[in-house]
């Protein structure tokens, strides 16, 4: 490995704790962006930049909940 290298964040490792707040901070994201997509449903370009940011934040907090989720099970 080169000791020049930077470790990458995915690299480092989750505490459980960590991995359920990153969870929680972007599954609030997500609905909060689901709410705007609604209110901005007769705007198409506000609309599916809202709809974007949600998929993101989705995507995130599903991500995350395995790192808790996997934990459980080794326990």
């Amino acid at each position: 490995m080169n000791p020049y290298r930077q470790q990458m964040p995915y690299e480092q490792g989750y505490t459980v704790q960590v991995a359920q707040q990153n969870f929680l901070k972007h599954a609030a994201l997500a609905e909060h962006y689901e709410r705007l997509k609604i209110a901005n449903a007769g705007n198409s370009t506000a609309y599916y930049r809202y709809a974007e940011l949600q998929y993101y934040h989705k995507s995130r907090a599903i991500h995350f909940k395995g790192y808790f989720s996997a934990a459980s099970w080794m326990e």
